[in-house]
């Protein structure tokens, strides 16, 4: 008890000095409490803006697609058809850490000019529009027209591939009916009626199968909710509009079977077909009608399945239905979000990465402040410490009383601090700081600043503050304690 009333002492009677070291205490303790709240909120703002939006935690593709990065590909190289996607799904979803899961279509097409000019490019998603709106619900906003019924066809486009297409083709593209000009790409708001176009032909690359081309109807106009500049992008259309475009087997397509290759197809005894055995089914002039599928017995194609997790990180979901994948034998492999966006998640780790050396530097310059102050202090102090150590203060005595008087400054002035920052985490969302551009809102959390402090982030800086201080005190401490009662007498 008496040590602890004497570092009460000590600090009023150099309370100048003590202030000085508070206020550093106070400044750092803020600054990192906000900046872990910063670094929180940006965390949770990119699952929100990417996982929950536009990729799922995990993404599955071919076990033959050579890059992780599926989304953002280089112009013109094809994403690898996903195969035996209805047992891929049913192991993924019988998962009970697993949540949900998607099916997609992507791939970069080329939208031809009618009037044999230059082509546009675009990032195309074919989905199940009722699937894709339940897995990513709100994450598209449409402003013109409207999204397809289920059996309807068309694409919507967000407006980037609009901008991307007006850019390169003259031309911009809208629902029949549109006179909003706010709607288009700013520079295309004065263009001639003779370049509105309400329907793209869509032709898609393929390495591995005839690609062909397709005339969509554009159905609505839109934006999505948060990056859209990046997503803005990626068009979407029906799943079986994108098959055609893509030249892959279209679920819905129908062929004419004569009898004898309908008894071909569903004879479970072809030995006996070959063989021309009486038991064998006897041929005829009728004909069936059935579907690709029906008639190929193989599932339809898509090129990834996005898949929502419970309970999971990305990083270990995806390890773990890899390793499933693998067991299974199936043609695929999985790849967490932050792999599946490229530069986007390589991005948002660099400035979670920046943040945080930001605030472990901040601390490191803190330390060596507070040391210093504290050093200077204890050499001033010469006199009295050596006066202490005369009347029978041992080295320990006087090290544990620097480090009473540290620990008061961290406690009153290094909480005031963690309080004043978690306050002001807490205040910021309110201001509505908004911004529009992709990257301030990797960093903003959203399109609004929103820094998000959770309990661990508040222990976090608590020991943070904790370790600076102790290192801190280290070095004033063995000073302190080095003084003799000599050195109190050659200083006076």
């Amino acid at each position: 008890m008496l040590i602890w009333r004497l570092a009460w002492r000590n600090l009023w009677r150099h309370r100048g000095r003590s202030l000085v070291v508070g206020g550093i205490l106070f400044l750092g303790a803020l600054l990192l409490t906000f900046g872990n709240g910063v670094v929180s909120g940006m965390e949770r703002g990119l699952e929100r803006q990417v996982v929950e939006s536009f990729t799922g935690d995990v993404v599955i593709a071919s076990d033959k697609q050579e890059d992780d990065n599926v989304f953002l590909t280089m112009m013109g190289k094809q994403v690898e058809p996903l195969y035996r996607i209805n047992a891929i799904k049913g192991l993924v979803d019988s998962q009970k850490w697993v949540a949900a899961s998607l099916p997609m279509g992507k791939n970069m097409t080329m939208a031809l000019h009618e009037d044999e000019g230059s082509p546009g490019y675009i990032f195309l998603l074919g989905v199940d529009f009722a699937a894709w709106h339940k897995f990513f619900p709100d994450a598209f906003k449409v402003e013109a027209g409207r999204i397809p019924a289920p059996g309807q066809t068309g694409i919507l486009l967000p407006g980037g591939a609009n901008t991307q297409l007006y850019e390169t083709m003259g031309e911009v593209f809208v629902p029949e009916g549109v006179t909003d000009t706010s709607l288009l790409p700013l520079e295309a708001r004065k263009v001639d009626a003779a370049h509105i176009r309400h329907e793209v032909v869509v032709m898609g690359y393929s390495n591995s199968m005839a690609s062909f081309d397709q005339r969509l109807k554009v159905v609505a106009m839109g934006r999505y909710k948060s990056l859209n500049t990046i997503w803005g992008h990626f068009a979407l259309t029906d799943i079986e509009s994108y098959r055609s475009v893509m030249g892959y087997l279209r679920q819905d397509e129908k062929v004419v079977l004569s009898k004898d290759q309908t008894d071909i197809l569903t004879s479970n005894d072809l030995d006996a077909l070959l063989s021309g055995n009486d038991s064998a089914p006897k041929s005829g002039a009728a004909s069936d009608t059935l579907s690709v599928a029906e008639a190929t017995g193989t599932d339809p194609v898509w090129n990834l399945l996005l898949v929502r997790l419970k309970g999971v990180n990305a990083a270990d979901g995806a390890k773990r239905l890899d390793t499933l994948l693998k067991q299974a034998d199936l043609p695929a492999r999985a790849v967490p979000w932050n792999k599946a966006v490229g530069v986007i998640g390589s991005l948002a780790m660099l400035i979670r990465g920046a943040l945080l050396g930001f605030a472990g530097l901040l601390f490191v310059v803190a330390g060596i402040v507070i040391a210093n102050t504290l050093a200077m202090s204890a050499m001033e102090r010469t006199t009295e410490i050596g006066m202490m150590r005369a009347v029978g203060a041992t080295r320990t005595f006087i090290a544990r009383l620097m480090l009473c008087e540290t620990s008061v400054l961290a406690a009153a002035f290094g909480g005031a601090g963690v309080v004043s920052g978690a306050l002001l985490v807490a205040v910021t969302p309110w201001l509505g700081i908004h911004t529009g551009n992709d990257l301030l809102q990797m960093v903003y959390g959203g399109e609004i600043f929103h820094p998000l402090l959770r309990p661990q982030d508040l222990l976090a800086c608590l020991l943070e503050l904790a370790m600076v201080v102790g290192l801190a005190s280290l070095y004033p401490m063995k000073l302190a304690a080095s003084i003799t009662p000599l050195d109190a007498i050659t200083r006076e």
